[in-house]
């Protein structure tokens, strides 16, 4: 398994959520498509790779309307309540109000930070800051959708989280922890309310990836959404109706080698 699967692996079985692997790419509460089960580019059909695919949007393709869709509603985007960590299954909280000064002095300076100690294999690990949530309201309204011939069998994006600074990590196989900080050092003549924000790490092991905006408080990121399944199953029967506050969400879409492996296991 590749790094990329490795970690919306970790990330998906910890959330149930889709990391991406590049948040810089804009995701929008309302895109479908499909999750793909090829490489990206050339020859994708040789091997399993399961990065989401957009076909269109519901909102832009009319089909939001048509079906009496509410608009995406994004919470928590005038609060500051600090980062949000997500945790492969494998992490522990490691504690990091001790020793971590003296082994990395970045860290020492951060007022944000934390610890993780993974107890098998590779772990995975997302810090979003200031992340707001944008979902649908009732989620149960999907539903309607059901009956859309051009979204059969497709995947749609019911909510995503959307953030100003963010770092992703997976660790190299055998590192046994990490410590993530994020460090605000004042800009020289800038006003005491500016500062150069970055993330800092206690190693250097492992695939690690981070941005801040340091421009404005713009959160121009997308490094987690949830991804809902339009395939027709039994338990779609008879929940299109009006009743939206009693009808439940649409499934969860599965990564395509976690549907394949429970597949196999039931046979």
């Amino acid at each position: 398994m590749d790094s990329e699967r490795l970690y919306v692996d970790l990330i998906f079985r910890a959330s149930r959520k889709y990391a991406s692997w590049d948040p810089e790419v804009p995701v929008e509460v309302g895109d479908w498509g499909r999750i793909t089960t090829g490489r990206r580019g050339w020859a994708f059909w040789r091997r399993q790779r399961g990065f989401f695919l957009k076909e269109g949007n519901i909102y832009k393709d009319g089909i939001a309307e048509k079906n009496g869709i509410p608009p995406a509603i994004e919470r928590g985007a005038d609060s500051s309540h600090g980062v949000t960590w997500i945790s492969s299954r494998n992490a522990r909280d490691l504690d990091v109000s001790g020793s971590v000064g003296g082994q990395t002095p970045a860290l020492a300076k951060c007022s944000i930070k934390a610890g993780f100690q993974f107890t098998s294999g590779c772990g995975a690990i997302l810090a979003m800051n200031n992340d707001t949530i944008s979902t649908i309201d009732p989620p149960g309204c999907l539903r309607r959708l059901l009956d859309e011939d051009e979204l059969k069998n497709r995947v749609i994006v019911s909510e995503v989280h959307r953030t100003s600074s963010y770092a992703r990590h997976l660790s190299a196989p055998g590192a046994k922890s990490i410590t993530i900080g994020l460090s605000a050092e004042p800009l020289p003549g800038a006003v005491s309310a500016q500062a150069d924000m970055k993330w800092v790490k206690s190693s250097d092991a492992g695939n690690f990836k981070s941005k801040v905006n340091n421009k404005g408080a713009a959160r121009a990121y997308y490094p987690l959404f949830r991804l809902v399944s339009l395939k027709e199953t039994d338990a779609s029967v008879g929940l299109r109706g009006p009743l939206d506050d009693v009808i439940p969400p649409l499934p969860d879409a599965e990564l395509p080698w976690l549907a394949s492996s429970e597949a196999d296991s039931s046979t």
